[in-house]
């Protein structure tokens, strides 16, 4: 009996290590109904509404079919933004980044990560598959509108790092625009961890070995600032202070990573991807300053 309790303990313990690493790969997302319900609570639908659409299937460089909508420039315009959310969330979610774009001209691209929104199921990557997935959006969006057209991307959080990774590929972009983007993954789950299981993310440590098992690689190797030695597309950076999940420094270390023009801009009181929440008028107008550094004003006037 005094053996017995200390294995089932131990059974019990990896068994919740083993839960913990399924759900850091098959993520649990927002219905894309009730994200719809939220952003029009927050009046960021109002003009969507009014506006033309168009959705499509976009196939994936591995076959794997990406739901987006296409949103035109009310006057004819080669200027595009892709807008790419961030985990757990869906396409929906861009629409009130894309509310600023509009206003300059900006033809719209919001499509729903790997296994979110109205995809089917499939487990996350953290910015692995889902940067080469936007590279595939990226392609699309040139093959239909042609290859004289500007191309900008704008993420939050799994987004922005999904944006950022796909620059080691030199994809056919202009800018980035990155919001509340970590560094390190490893980090970052465990910072996760801590607020479900309100104990040391370290007793946690085995539930690496079950995602390794479960989805082919470790979620410690993960660094987004890998993605960016060498590149010169221009980055924008925004981050609050107050993220409780992205510290700053994870945003400094990228930055000081990329070797182009860079902005960083950080947001006093603001939590995880809450800088346009904390003040819009600010992260409109940072946009449209980066736009005019990166020589971009003359397209987005």
């Amino acid at each position: 009996m005094i053996i017995v309790v200390p294995i089932i303990l131990i059974i019990l313990y990896l068994f919740v290590c083993a839960i913990l690493a399924r759900s850091m790969g098959l993520v649990k997302c927002i219905d894309p109904s009730i994200a719809y319900q939220k952003e029009n609570r927050r009046h960021f639908l109002d003009g969507y509404k009014n506006w033309k659409k168009e959705e499509y299937i976009i196939k994936s460089f591995d076959g794997y079919e990406l739901h987006a909508t296409y949103i035109p420039s009310a006057i004819p315009s080669k200027k595009y933004v892709i807008l790419v959310h961030s985990s757990t969330y869906c396409r929906i979610g861009g629409i009130k980044y894309f509310n600023i774009f509009q206003k300059m001209g900006y033809n719209g691209i919001l499509f729903d990560l790997r296994g979110h929104g109205d995809n089917k199921k499939s487990p996350s990557t953290w910015g692995i598959k889902e940067s080469k997935d936007l590279l595939s959006v990226i392609n699309d969006t040139v093959n239909r509108f042609g290859n004289d057209i500007k191309i900008g991307v704008h993420g939050e959080c799994l987004g922005g790092v999904t944006a950022l990774t796909a620059l080691k590929y030199n994809p056919h972009i202009s800018f980035v625009i990155a919001d509340s983007c970590y560094n390190s993954l490893y980090s970052l789950l465990c910072k996760l961890a801590q607020q479900v299981a309100h104990v040391s993310p370290v007793l946690f440590d085995p539930a690496e070995i079950f995602f390794k098992l479960m989805f082919g690689f470790s979620y410690k190797n993960i660094f987004t600032k890998d993605s960016l030695r060498g590149n010169k597309i221009p980055v924008c950076f925004i981050q609050g202070d107050s993220d409780c999940v992205v510290p700053v420094n994870d945003t400094m270390e990228l930055e000081s990573a990329t070797k182009g023009y860079t902005e960083m801009h950080i947001f006093e009181g603001a939590d995880h991807t809450r800088n346009i929440l904390v003040d819009a008028e600010r992260y409109e107008a940072i946009i449209k300053h980066f736009l005019y550094s990166v020589k971009c004003l003359e397209l987005a006037a």
